[in-house]
C-alpha cells in the first residue's frame, strides 16, 4: 500500500470542501431565487445611485487623493463630484472587491486588515497595493474565484 502524500491530502480534501461550498451556494441560490437580490454595501453609493469614491476612500481607509491618483482619476474632478459617472469604471472593480470580501469577512476592519496583507497570488503586494496599481480588476477576479471555489 502506497502512502498519499501529506500535500496530496490536503488538496484532495480542499478541493471536496470547495466542491461541497458550491453546491451549498447553488442550493441556496436556488431557495432564495430571485428573492436573493440585494445591493451589498448600499452606504458607498450616494444619493443619485452611483459609486460614491469619497465613501470608498473612507471605508478603506485611505485619502481620497491616493484613491483618485492610484484609480488614473483627477483629484480634483473628484473632490468636486465623488460620484461622477465617468469615475464609475475605475470605482466598480474596487466596489466589487469590497463587496467580495464583505461576502467572506462582514468586518470593516477584518476588511482592511485582509487589504493591507501581502498575498502570494498578488506576487507579495497587498491587495490595496495592486488596486491602487489601477489593477482592481486583478484583486476582484482572485475573490471571485474563491468566491466559487475555484483554487487558484
Amino acid at each position: 500500500m502506497t502512502a498519499i502524500p501529506e500535500g496530496k491530502k490536503k488538496e484532495a480534501q480542499l478541493v471536496e470542501l470547495q466542491n461541497r461550498i458550491a453546491g451549498l451556494q447553488q442550493q441556496l441560490q436556488s431557495i432564495l431565487g430571485a428573492g436573493g437580490l440585494r445591493v451589498i454595501l448600499s452606504e458607498l453609493h450616494a444619493e443619485n445611485g452611483r459609486i460614491d469614491a469619497q465613501k470608498v476612500a473612507d471605508y478603506i481607509g485611505i485619502p481620497l487623493k491616493r484613491l483618485s491618483d492610484g484609480l488614473g482619476l483627477r483629484y480634483g474632478s473628484v473632490h468636486r463630484n465623488p460620484s461622477a459617472d465617468s469615475s464609475q469604471d475605475a470605482l466598480r472593480p474596487v466596489k466589487r472587491t469590497l463587496e467580495l470580501l464583505h461576502e467572506f469577512f462582514g468586518r470593516q476592519d477584518t476588511i482592511r486588515v485582509w487589504l493591507n496583507t501581502p498575498h502570494p497570488e498578488l506576487g507579495g503586494k497587498t491587495a490595496l497595493e495592486v488596486i491602487l496599481e489601477n489593477k482592481a480588476i486583478a484583486v476582484q477576479t482572485i475573490l471571485e474565484n474563491a468566491f466559487a471555489g475555484v483554487p487558484s
